[in-house]
């Protein structure tokens, strides 16, 4: 299967389970438990200032208790919601290490794995590591490497278009 299609098949379960899950979340966590929740959650964005948050919590697979906090948006003041998608920047990253890390402790891949065992087409894939990837020192060019929002980078996407934009690019070092 190509990896455009597990990576779409892998979201399309996502975010099935999400949903179907948010249903159930009403209500399974007893009263003084949720109170008190919400209680750490309202005071952590008052003594912050962070304008909101998500709290999900997952009880044996399956979510007993989701509520979002604070504002989605400040201007005009819009109430978060738990089905608002946050901008997640890098804080992805030690997940994707994680899943690596437990595929390899699986047996299924190793971090001295060359890249172009998985994606032949990126650049030197034939040189370069899965480790090398997973600790920034591939070379390959950092996929969001402004500080601010470049317009590109506020149109929808593949993950083909973006390998074929950032990845196949020479290596920066």
């Amino acid at each position: 299967m190509h990896r455009s299609k597990i990576a779409a098949s892998f979201a399309a379960f996502i975010f099935f389970t999400f949903t179907s899950s948010l249903a159930l979340a009403q209500n399974q966590l007893p009263p003084d438990l949720a109170e008190k929740i919400d209680k750490v959650a309202t005071d952590t964005l008052a003594r912050t200032g962070v304008p909101s948050a998500s709290v999900a919590i997952v009880k044996d697979g399956q979510i007993v208790y989701l509520k979002a906090y604070g504002d989605a948006t400040l201007e005009p003041k819009t109430p978060a919601t738990p089905q608002m998608r946050y901008s997640i920047g890098s804080i992805s990253k030690q997940f994707t290490a994680a899943a690596i890390l437990l595929l390899q402790e699986q047996g299924k891949l190793s971090l001295d794995d060359k890249v172009s065992k998985y994606i032949p087409e990126l650049t030197r894939a034939n040189e370069v590591t899965i480790r090398q990837l997973l600790s920034h020192t591939s070379g390959y060019q950092d996929y969001w490497p402004q500080d601010y929002v470049m317009p590109g980078m506020l149109q929808a996407t593949t993950a083909q278009k973006i390998t074929e934009t950032w990845a196949k690019k020479p290596l920066d070092f």
